[in-house]
């Protein structure tokens, strides 16, 4: 039978693997929101291109999700015994540089390419986090734990457009809110390398 409610949420905290992957779920969904909201106004701003042009290479982002968040679970049971745990790691290794590399690009054709690149990877992501979470419980507090981990996916995602939109006004520039997308990968990269596998 079901537990109390605060039972089954204490049951899901004692989770060393729930608690990182709600925090790389806060790290994934951070940069993943930031990118998604800001980047056609930044592209309008520091490029001669107008809004409309940026916010279809901005939708280049987004849409290459339709192949990599089944393309994570594929790799991870298909080729890496159904660990979890490289997925991840691979999706912030590669997202770390490539957020850095958006930033002092001068070229709108190699942006493009890489928002392709970033939201390939970052993608990756999404569907892991929840499968690694959901292995880490019983099933009688499976909902418990994924309930905590898409709020902690969503508070991200909240958050993330809302401090960029604070620091680009403070700063008068985007760098300072690159900075934190980029915080965001070596968060994700630093959990992702330490958490303890499912």
């Amino acid at each position: 039978p079901a537990g109390n409610p605060m039972q089954n949420f204490a049951a899901v905290l004692t989770s060393r693997p729930v608690r990182f992957g709600c925090a790389l779920a806060f790290a994934a969904y951070s940069l993943y929101l930031f990118m998604n909201s800001w980047m056609p106004t930044y592209l309008s701003q520091n490029f001669t291109i107008s809004l409309a042009l940026s916010g279809l290479l901005a939708s280049l982002f987004p849409a290459v999700g339709i192949v990599s968040r089944a393309g994570g679970g594929y790799l991870s049971d298909r080729v890496l015994g159904h660990r979890r745990l490289p997925v991840i790691r691979v999706s912030f290794v590669v997202a770390l540089p490539v957020t850095l590399l958006i930033a002092h690009s001068s070229s709108v054709g190699l942006i493009a390419l890489l928002l392709v690149v970033a939201g390939f990877v970052i993608q990756l992501t999404f569907g892991i986090v929840y499968t690694y979470v959901q292995e880490s419980v019983g099933s009688d507090v499976s909902g418990t734990a994924l309930s905590l981990l898409g709020t902690a996916g969503m508070t991200g995602a909240f958050t993330a457009p809302l401090i960029a939109g604070v620091l680009i006004d403070a700063t008068n520039t985007y760098l300072s809110a690159f900075a934190y997308a980029v915080g965001s990968a070596i968060l994700g990269l630093g959990l992702a390398w330490v958490a303890p596998e499912s």
